[in-house]
């Protein structure tokens, strides 16, 4: 066991990549999983929808635990929750066994993925911060590249549910991992109040108007990406007749260009500092709306019709993610758990709250992303001289 010190990148990285994994590997499942449940697609989507609600709210609550108990027992018992989750999730009988199995895998990856973020906070100083964030959002994005070209093979020889135990293996591993390697990094001065959930604990964090603008940021480029993962198997794979491996191929694609563009970025950070880096990454954004609605309007619907926008979209959300979380969470070295894990619940809580609301009209997906994209792009943009 590793005594305090600078936790291992491997690990951290492994924490982060449970919340990806737990999305992505079965995206290409979700059609076998509805005639096997016999429920609407719809009805399987539901499934992503909770995870990433109990993902981001359950942030709120896992924050305060690992200020008061520490980062590694808070990293342990998620990867522990998380392992017991999809241990549900491979033996659902129904639905609402599944549902219930999602909300537990949720639970268990925001406390890991708040225990990696801290974690960076906890061990170095806010420029080197910037650049971990950065590959760390960059393993996030490494997985989707992987996992539904895992998860379908996994399907198509073993069936859906060797997804569910693809994830209790990685879960497992990092545990081992996490109980070998991770030392505990919280600082010795952090406050230790005597009531845990408490508003004066959240007060300066939400109060703060530079970690509110940045939460607002994330928050919107995650609701964009979500609607977009949401929608993408549901075009490609229903409304256009594809095959499972032709949406594994496309989706990873552009994951691979998003995992690439961030581990890039920090040479962009380094040239032009990191508020210019999430500017100029609204920008490419915002161009990358108004592709998606132009070839929409212009030409037939095709898989690269909508998946090929993406990729310019993925360049200006790696642009924007890491070095708009730092710069969120700089201002509060003391409260690095709070703050992650309130960083974490509004960028996840409040991006699949606004992705399902926005799924919910009758736009098409095209129309939803060029409206967060272009239109919380432009004005978020503007909001940058004030609050930026």
């Amino acid at each position: 066991m590793q005594g305090r010190g600078r936790p291992p990148f491997w690990v951290l990285m492994g924490a982060v990549m449970l919340s990806p994994l737990a999305i992505d590997i079965y995206l290409p499942a979700l059609t076998a999983m509805a005639r096997d449940f016999e429920r609407p697609f719809a009805a399987l989507q539901v499934t992503i929808t909770l995870f990433l609600l109990s993902v981001g709210v359950g942030q709120v609550l896992v924050g305060p635990l690992a200020d008061r108990f520490g980062r590694r027992p808070v990293l342990l018992g998620g990867a522990l929750t998380y392992f017991a989750g999809a241990l549900m999730g491979l033996g659902a009988a129904t639905l609402e066994w599944l549902y219930a199995a999602r909300v537990l895998q949720g639970l268990g990856a925001c406390a890991t993925v708040t225990v990696a973020f801290a974690a960076v906070r906890d061990s170095y100083p806010p420029e080197t911060g910037a650049k971990l964030y950065s590959y760390l959002n960059g393993s996030l994005t490494l997985v989707p590249s992987l996992a539904p070209v895992i998860g379908g093979a996994l399907t198509v020889a073993f069936g859906w549910r060797s997804n569910f135990a693809f994830m209790m293996a990685f879960a497992a591993l990092l545990c081992l991992g996490a109980w070998w390697r991770f030392g505990e990094t919280r600082p010795a001065e952090t406050p230790i109040e005597r009531r845990l959930y408490r508003w004066s604990r959240y007060r300066p964090v939400l109060g703060h108007p530079r970690f509110l603008y940045y939460a607002l940021v994330v928050s919107t480029m995650m609701a964009a990406i979500l609607v977009y993962v949401s929608a993408a198997p549901v075009i490609v794979m229903d409304r256009l007749g594809q095959p499972e491996w032709v949406f594994s191929l496309w989706f990873g694609a552009n994951a691979l260009v998003s995992t690439l563009a961030f581990f890039f970025v920090p040479r962009l950070m380094h040239r032009w500092g990191r508020r210019a880096t999430v500017q100029r990454g609204l920008l490419v954004v915002i161009g990358g709306g108004l592709l998606v609605t132009a070839l929409y309007l212009g030409v037939a619907l095709s898989v690269a019709t909508f998946m090929a926008p993406v990729a310019l979209l993925s360049v200006g959300f790696s642009m924007i993610l890491g070095s708009a979380a730092s710069l969120a969470l700089e201002p509060f070295p003391e409260r690095a758990g709070t703050a992650a894990a309130l960083l974490g619940a509004i960028q996840l809580g409040g991006g699949a709250i606004v992705a399902t609301l926005a799924l919910m009209t009758p736009l098409a997906p095209q129309f939803t992303l060029t409206a967060l994209c272009t239109g919380g792009g432009l004005l978020l943009w503007c909001l940058a001289r004030r609050w930026g």
